[in-house]
């Protein structure tokens, strides 16, 4: 989700990356709580139950880039981002994304929308020889592929340093997308970006930037709540060796390891430091507009709940 305006334009086929069919996985049930897991400690987890409300745990990304860095959120998505109640609530427990379309002054339509990101103090690291899962329970909008064209939902990390240096550094600092999927596809990608990036082509870097590295996963439910997660595991204690695996209702999809970066540095970013969270839902950019081929949103792009993202909970376990 961050990078350059063209990060994503190239990534439709993702011809060397590993794909799988859901099948027969099952969703979940809405439980409003992280549940426990055994050989784990739940270390940290959001039920949107707090008194203070969404501020809690989270910081609200506002407007159309970090303060001074790359306009657009740096993908060219098209929307403003805002912590107006249309575009960000909790209902009953489960937090709410629903970007909406505006009308200005002179009749042009806009869009806006909301992105989270966890607070300063909450953010992980595997520790060595261990493993961390990361997950969120997300109901992804049921609304027709037709009407979903250009919206963007994602539940992912980056690393803590980007915050260090001012929203700088990117992908060097490592991004987990643990869930991405766009036009309202009954698919969702897992990736990873790391390395370098210098705007040029083909893709090159250690992550194969700006494409990324990982895979997705065909056959994935709208409109019904599933658990999405990543499991780094370092148990191995030789970084070639280590894994990230991505989850979907607690089945492995697909993964990658370290000797598949083949970067120890670059690997050091994604698997060995500590990371944040970020929810959001984007409208247009590089990524829905190269899988589709074309500009998007569409006009027949509708907004609202019905393509928005809603989460029950999130969750962070390290191993006992």
């Amino acid at each position: 989700m961050t990078g350059t305006i063209s990060s994503y334009i190239s990534l439709l086929p993702l011809l060397s990356t590993v794909f799988t069919t859901l099948g027969a996985s099952s969703p979940i049930e809405k439980r409003a709580e992280a549940p426990v897991k055994t050989g784990f400690n739940r270390v940290w987890w959001e039920n949107w139950g707090h008194k203070d409300g969404i501020p809690h745990n989270w910081v609200y990304n506002l407007g159309t880039s970090y303060p001074g860095q790359v306009e657009q959120w740096g993908t060219g998505e098209i929307q403003t981002y805002t912590n107006k109640t249309e575009n960000i609530r909790v209902v009953n427990k489960v937090l709410y994304i629903t970007p909406k379309k505006v009308k200005d002054a002179k009749g042009k339509i806009t869009w806006t929308s909301a992105r989270l990101e966890g607070r300063k103090g909450n953010q992980w690291a595997c520790a060595d020889g261990k493993k961390m899962l990361v997950e969120a329970s997300i109901k992804l909008g049921s609304a027709s592929e037709a009407q979903q064209k250009g919206i963007w939902p994602a539940f992912w990390m980056l690393g803590d340093v980007f915050r260090d240096r001012g929203y700088k550094g990117w992908p060097e600092v490592g991004e987990i997308d643990i869930m991405e999927s766009v036009n309202g596809l009954r698919q969702t990608w897992g990736l990873v970006h790391c390395g370098i990036y210098d705007g040029q082509k083909p893709i090159r870097g250690p992550c194969n930037e700006p494409d990324g590295k990982g895979g997705f996963v065909k056959g994935v439910g709208r409109g019904i709540w599933n658990t999405y997660g990543i499991e780094i595991d370092r148990t191995s204690k030789d970084w070639k060796t280590e894994k990230i695996t991505w989850l979907i209702n607690g089945v492995r999809r697909h993964s990658i390891s370290g000797s598949e970066v083949n970067n120890a540095t670059a690997w050091d970013f994604l698997a060995h430091r500590k990371m944040f969270i970020l929810l959001n839902v984007a409208v247009g950019g590089g990524f829905p507009n190269g899988v589709e081929a074309a500009q998007t949103p569409f006009s027949t792009t509708i907004d609202g709940d019905n393509v928005g993202m809603q989460v029950d909970w999130v969750g962070v376990y390290q191993q006992i």
